[in-house]
């Protein structure tokens, strides 16, 4: 199941990197948004206050399939958000980022902490997730294209 969720990811974002270069092709050098290091980092401290493109893409373990798009996701997690009570995340600690010369893509992948009790059982939940983020340039601005959370040691 791991390998079909990387899978599937791999093939997300060659689809990402290929749009994006054809928007470079197309876009203006003054209209192009700036994915850069320093862009990325800002919003890394921002935690979770930044422009995500109205097509991108999310995962997460807490989900049963991909989704696309800002309603979807709001949609997918309906469900899930009234299952857990005491819900509490630190902010997201990269490993690397990596912005394209161009400055039209970015890609940062780290980890972050996420815990919560399970509304059920009273079970407390407690993790450490990888997760791999993705930055393109939309309509001249730097906004998250795709990301995905995956629990680390987990089968």
């Amino acid at each position: 199941m791991r390998f079909a969720k990387a899978v599937l990811f791999a093939c997300a974002l060659v689809v990402l990197v290929s749009r994006g270069a054809l928007n470079a092709q197309q876009s203006a050098p003054a209209q192009r948004g700036l994915c850069t290091e320093q862009f990325v980092k800002e919003q890394v401290a921002r935690n979770g206050s930044h422009a995500v493109a109205d097509d991108a893409y999310f995962f997460s373990g807490a989900l049963e399939k991909p989704v696309i798009g800002r309603a979807a996701k709001d949609l997918a997690f309906k469900p899930v958000m009234p299952q857990r009570t005491n819900v509490k995340s630190e902010p997201l600690k990269p490993e690397r980022i990596v912005a394209a010369g161009s400055a039209e893509m970015a890609y940062e992948y780290g980890t972050g902490n996420l815990s919560f009790d399970e509304v059920g059982s009273g079970k407390h939940i407690a993790f450490t997730a990888a997760y791999l983020r993705v930055w393109r340039s939309v309509d001249g601005s730097c906004k998250e294209a795709a990301v995905m959370f995956e629990p680390e040691g987990n089968d």
